[in-house]
């Protein structure tokens, strides 16, 4: 089995007068992303590794989740995360390593939004319809395959394992 983590970047600061890629997390982003690695961490789906889009507020996200998961986590960063589409994400998903079963990606919407809705094929229905009409900052969607490798996972064959937002939390 495979587990691709998505989640969206925690919430960050207005983008008044600076470049967007540089725009670091809100102090409620710090917050909610530490919210969302405890409830992750609490159901024992930390992964193993963690990909990051190199955007400050990203990066931070990233940062933020593993410094609070029960085990080490590689980290890495990936400027090709940024503003990427959810084709982009789904062929960088298929390029993950074997050795590494459990994946987080944390990226930009609407890209990791739409790689979840791209990807799931069944799950609970309340929760497939709440990531299909909002997928809010700092969302988590665990998205579980039935693959021995990850270029093996194609659309709709993902089970929606969690779906949660800070806001539910």
């Amino acid at each position: 089995m495979r587990r691709l983590i998505l989640i969206r970047h925690a919430k960050a600061v207005p983008a008044t007068g600076q470049d967007d890629f540089s725009r670091a997390l809100a102090e409620r982003g710090r917050d909610d992303a530490k919210r969302i690695a405890l409830f992750v961490a609490e159901r024992g789906m930390a992964p193993d590794a963690l990909i990051a889009s190199s955007a400050e507020r990203t990066r931070e996200t990233g940062e933020i989740l593993a410094e609070h998961w029960p085990k080490r986590v590689d980290v890495s960063e990936e400027l090709g995360l940024y503003d990427a589409t959810r084709y982009m994400l789904f062929e960088r998903a298929r390029l993950l390593s074997d050795a590494q079963p459990h994946v987080a990606l944390v990226g930009h919407n609407p890209g990791i939004g739409d790689l979840a809705v791209f990807l799931v094929g069944t799950g609970k229905r309340h929760d497939l319809e709440r990531m299909a009409g909002k997928f809010p900052t700092c969302a988590v969607a665990a998205l579980d395959f039935s693959v021995a490798h990850w270029r093996d996972i194609a659309p709709h064959s993902a089970e929606l394992a969690l779906f949660a937002t800070p806001g539910e939390l």
